[in-house]
This record gives C-alpha cells, sequence and structure tokens, in this order.
C-alpha cells in the first residue's frame, strides 16, 4: 500500500482535517445516540435533517472513511520503517479484529443480545476486508474497487429486503451492512493512496461534485434515508464526509477554537469516549431518565452531555497496556495530547503510529496517530447503531 506525495499543502493541514473529521464524526454521533435515549424516540424527529435521515447520519460514513486513511496512513509508515508485511497485517489484525468481541460483549452487558452487528463489528470486519483487497488490487485500481464495493453493497442490501436470515438481517442488510462499509473504507484508502487528501482544490472539488450529487438526488424526488443503506445514504454520507473533510484542511478562525479544541479533544480519544458515553446509557436507564426527556430540551442536553464526555477524556489516567495494541508510549516530557501544530511542513507521509484507542476507561489514540517527533496528534473509532 503505497501513498503518493503531493505538495499541496503543508502536512499541518492533512493532519488538522482528519482530525477534525473524526472529532465531528464522534460528536455527531453522541448527540444522535443521546437524543435518541433521552426522548425514547428516534432521534430524526428532533435533529435537523430530512425525515429519516438527520445530519448526524453522517457520522458512520466519517468514521470509516477516516479509518481507511488511517490505516492506509498506518501501513505506509510501517513500511517505510521495513516493517515486513505480514507483521504489519498481524498489527491491523490485531487492532481492528479485537473490535469485533469487543462489539460483542459491550452488546450482551448493556442489551444481552451479542449476535447483533454493531459499529465496533462492523469496522472491525470492514477495515480487516478493506486491507485485505487493498493487498491484491493494484494501486491505480484503489478508486474502482471502492466505487465498485459501494456499488456492490447497495445492490446487496436490495437483494437483501424480505430475507430473515442473520446474514440478511445483520450482516448485509442491517445497521452497518457490511459490504458498503468496506466500500468507505476503500474510499478512505483510494483517497490516501492518490495522495489526494493533501490536496485543498482536489478535496473541495470533490465536496463540490458530492453536494451536486445530492442536489440531483433532491431534484429526482429522492430523499436522503438512513434505511437502508441505498444511494439516499451512501450519496449524502459521503458528501457529508468530504465536507467536513474539506472545511478541516483550513485555518480556523480564533472564534472557533473552543469547537476546534473539543473535536481535537473527541478525535483523541474516541473509543474511550465511545465506551462511556455507552455506560452513560447505563446509568440513565438505571436512574429512569430514558424517554422521559421532552424534544425541546433533548438536544441541549445531549450537546451537554457530549461535551461534557470530551472535556473530560483527556483528564482519564491511561492504563500503560492495552490489549489490541499492546505497551503504551506517551510523548516525551509527559505530554499526552497535543493540539498545536508544528508550523514548519515535514516530509509527505507523515504518519507513524505506535499506540491505538484502548479499552475501558482510557482514552488514547489509533491507527491514524500522527507522530511529530515528540508529538501526537491522534484519534479514532466509532458511532453504535444510529
Amino acid at each position: 500500500m503505497r501513498v503518493a506525495p503531493t505538495q499541496s499543502t503543508a502536512v499541518s493541514s492533512r493532519i488538522d482535517a482528519l482530525d477534525r473529521l473524526r472529532g465531528a464524526a464522534l460528536v455527531g454521533m453522541l448527540v444522535h445516540h443521546f437524543v435518541g435515549w433521552l426522548t425514547g424516540g428516534d432521534a430524526r424527529a428532533v435533529i435537523p435533517g430530512w425525515p429519516s435521515f438527520a445530519i448526524t447520519d453522517t457520522a458512520a460514513p466519517a468514521f470509516f472513511v477516516a479509518a481507511g486513511m488511517s490505516t492506509a496512513l498506518f501501513v505506509a509508515s510501517r513500511r517505510r520503517r521495513a516493517v515486513s508485511r505480514p507483521r504489519v497485517g498481524a498489527q491491523i489484525l490485531r487492532r481492528y479484529g479485537l473490535l469485533v468481541p469487543l462489539g460483542m460483549g459491550l452488546r450482551w452487558v448493556l442489551w444481552r443480545s451479542p449476535f447483533g452487528f454493531g459499529v465496533l463489528e462492523a469496522l472491525g470486519l470492514a477495515v480487516l476486508a478493506a486491507a485485505a483487497i487493498v493487498l491484491i488490487v493494484p494501486r491505480r485500481l484503489a478508486w474502482a474497487s471502492a466505487v465498485a464495493m459501494l456499488m456492490v453493497g447497495v445492490l446487496a442490501e436490495r437483494a437483501s429486503q424480505g430475507q430473515h436470515d442473520w446474514v440478511a438481517l445483520q450482516l448485509v442488510g442491517g445497521k452497518f451492512p457490511a459490504v458498503t462499509y468496506v466500500g468507505f473504507v476503500l474510499v478512505g484508502m483510494a483517497v490516501v493512496q492518490s495522495g489526494r487528501y493533501t490536496d485543498r482544490r482536489w478535496v473541495a472539488g470533490a465536496a463540490l461534485v458530492a453536494i451536486l450529487a445530492v442536489v440531483a438526488l433532491l431534484i429526482d424526488g429522492i430523499v436522503p434515508d438512513r434505511y437502508p443503506g441505498d444511494l439516499p445514504f451512501v450519496v449524502p454520507g459521503l458528501a457529508g464526509t468530504i465536507l467536513v473533510y474539506a472545511l478541516g484542511q483550513y485555518r480556523w478562525p480564533p472564534l472557533l477554537a473552543p469547537v476546534d479544541r473539543l473535536l481535537r479533544a473527541a478525535a483523541a480519544h474516541t473509543l474511550g469516549i465511545f465506551l462511556f458515553h455507552y455506560a452513560l446509557y447505563a446509568a440513565l436507564r438505571q436512574a429512569g431518565v430514558n424517554g422521559t426527556v421532552g424534544h425541546v430540551l433533548a438536544v441541549p442536553a445531549a450537546v451537554g452531555l457530549t461535551v461534557a464526555l470530551c472535556v473530560i477524556a483527556p483528564f482519564v489516567p491511561q492504563l500503560p497496556w492495552s490489549l489490541r495494541t499492546g505497551r503504551r508510549q506517551h510523548p516525551a516530557g509527559g505530554q499526552r495530547t497535543v493540539l498545536a501544530v508544528r508550523s514548519q511542513p515535514e516530509p509527505p507521509s507523515p504518519v507513524g503510529e505506535e499506540d491505538a484507542a484502548g479499552e475501558g476507561g482510557e482514552v488514547g489514540a489509533s491507527p491514524g496517530t500522527i507522530d511529530r517527533g515528540a508529538h501526537r496528534v491522534t484519534g479514532e473509532v466509532p458511532g453504535e447503531n444510529q
């Protein structure tokens, strides 16, 4: 998996964009979940958007595209260090493969139903499948394989309608249709392999094309729809993802500094925040709060809970060792997360990741960690059933 160099932007822009994309996806996912839990109904009835597609529904595609970009950068950095392909594959297998039993365990603890197919299981399987595809598909066909996988996913989900077996209901046509989400991961990998992820003009152009595609759907009478994962989901989901990434490539004004810090904190501690927001779900359920909050108060309450988790996360102590990533290495001087970036550009392909998102109360990094000498900007992992 090779990364083509580009000289369109400084390295700090690409890091900022990927970090902000992850952070925005996590914040959107949390707000969506909290609104649904607090009201006891469909969050799409409260959050702005269309009846079956809220703006927060772009969180899932964004996570998987970001995971594909992070994995491609991770592989490239390891290969530059002369790490063998089998060892790189084993590292990816451990990092993402263990998300599957983690998701099953979480599902069992909360709902006594371990055999669903939620976001953790989908992310683990999708990244592993996409990594295997990239190994056998030539780099020049990266975009073709991503588009083909998305098309196959749409067709597979259509074919699964009306079937009642587990594969049709959960794996192919569930809340996270596996084939379609493999396509999202391949899109992220293709962006990195082409080197376009640092090209502001290219990304802005892609965002414009994606927005025009959504407009074309609307003109044709096709309204965005989260389920099933057909074109009304894939096109708006990718459009929102590209738009957020494009905006993240630019320097933000001081007025948005608090928002920027919040997104970076979310991006740096995604798995820990993700797991703890389910702990909050259990606490709210136990206290009898779920389903009792009106629509007017639900969004402010959801935003408040989300902000609180993102603010607290950097202060939660990390365990020294992670089952998914082994021993953690912290930045020099004891710094945990550095939000500032260097003013001087670095060579292309800057990613070198050592520690990843941990489990439980830890809130660490992931296959999107960026080495900056002694400094790190980290992030990654997902939102659950939206």
